[in-house]
């Protein structure tokens, strides 16, 4: 996949970026956060809450992130975020006040805007805007697996090193993905081609007629439910099945299942996109997921199993949903501020949901009850969206 600066820039090194960054900086609080609180002398809610505010930050500079994106290129901005993660870890490693979290969270919030799935999507879309669906699939392959990377790693690394070498860790794996794009863009021979004056000149203010503004605002309830499902789930599900099983063991096992089965849903959804549209296999997705939801309340090992299989590969679809289907409507030239602002109600979503953990903490299956009702909200945004004319 050529980028436009020239550079050879594969499409799998985006894929290994989200395993870093959605581990690093979302899956890795579901572990860590009650020896974080106890390490800045914090409550629970507390913690999670400043966590929840840290997400937030993306809510409030995602479209200025998009703008940075439609300007200097996806790939730029990746770099420079990873960059930043990394010190906001190394921060944390060093803190022991609230003052010093307000400020690595702050770091790492910056980051998660800068270095996520709208980014690499967007990217993705700048660099090979034909094969765009497929290679956004690809991507989301590797993002598939980033929860059951990061949990496996963060319960060796907690039980044998402790808190502090997991902050190293991630700071670690943060900083070298961040200085393989940096390499890339500024010291291949390849660079010298840079096209980047050009994609300023063609960078114009977007005026949307009423026909956009409609597909932006149904896609940016699609995004805020279809996430804050998703990401309160994935963040409860440690302890949702630690109450149920009494055996933490168990409970990591079980809520690290859903990870490979996003590749599977993914993978169909790659096999689907030859003759159906995206739209169409996402309302199928959309479906099936609060089904999983249901059968995860049945208390059995192996029923569990197969529930966590079913919402692995039904947010594994959905994520190529949301990632693509604005392409469907919007040109590359205008892809990453669209996206910023659909981003803004997706990351509101992924920000409430550590708080949202918080709080249910010792009442899961109250607050899957909420996720059910609450999952009605993607099938409706789909099912409206569907039989609205595409670009092409």
């Amino acid at each position: 996949m050529k980028n436009n600066l020239g550079g050879f820039v594969p499409v799998h090194s985006l894929g290994i970026s989200q395993i870093v960054a959605y581990g690093a900086m979302f899956y890795s609080f579901a572990q860590i956060k009650v020896e974080l609180a106890e390490k800045l002398e914090l409550t629970l809610e507390t913690t999670t809450l400043i966590v929840s505010l840290a997400l937030f930050t993306n809510v409030l500079i995602s479209s200025y992130v998009g703008y940075l994106i439609d300007k200097y290129g996806g790939l730029k901005v990746l770099s420079n975020g990873l960059f930043i993660g990394s010190v906001g870890f190394i921060a944390l490693f060093f803190t022991n006040s609230l003052l010093g979290f307000l400020f690595s969270m702050l770091l790492i919030g910056i980051s998660f805007s800068s270095t996520t799935y709208n980014v690499a999507f967007s990217a993705a879309i700048q660099l090979d805007d034909q094969n765009s669906r497929k290679n956004i699939t690809i991507i989301t392959f590797y993002g598939a697996i980033a929860s059951s990377v990061c949990w496996l790693t963060i319960g060796f690394l907690r039980n044998y090193f402790g808190l502090n070498s997991i902050f190293l860790m991630l700071s670690l794996a943060l900083f070298l993905m961040g200085l393989y794009f940096f390499i890339n863009l500024n010291f291949k021979k390849e660079e010298k081609k840079s096209n980047s004056t050009k994609a300023i000149r063609n960078l114009v203010p977007l005026t949307l007629s009423n026909k956009e503004k409609i597909i932006i605002a149904i896609l940016m309830v699609f995004g805020f439910t279809e996430y804050l499902i998703f990401s309160t789930t994935a963040l409860s599900l440690i302890q949702f099945f630690n109450s149920n099983f009494n055996d933490p063991s168990i409970a990591i096992i079980l809520a690290s299942t859903y990870g490979p089965f996003q590749l599977i849903g993914r993978f169909l959804e790659m096999k689907f996109a030859t003759f159906l549209d995206a739209r169409l296999t996402g309302l199928v997705a959309s479906a099936i997921v609060p089904v999983s939801l249901i059968i995860i309340l049945i208390p059995d090992f192996y029923i569990c199993i197969i529930a966590m299989a079913v919402f692995g590969m039904g947010h594994g679809l959905l994520t190529v949903t949301g990632g693509y289907v604005p392409n469907l409507f919007f040109e590359p030239q205008v892809i990453g501020r669209v996206k910023g602002y659909i981003w803004a109600p997706t990351a509101l979503g992924m920000a409430c949901a550590p708080f949202l953990s918080g709080i249910f903490y010792d009442n899961m299956n109250n607050l899957i009850i909420f996720l059910l009702a609450l999952s009605l909200c993607p099938i409706l945004s789909l099912l409206i969206i569907f039989k609205m004319q595409t670009r092409f």
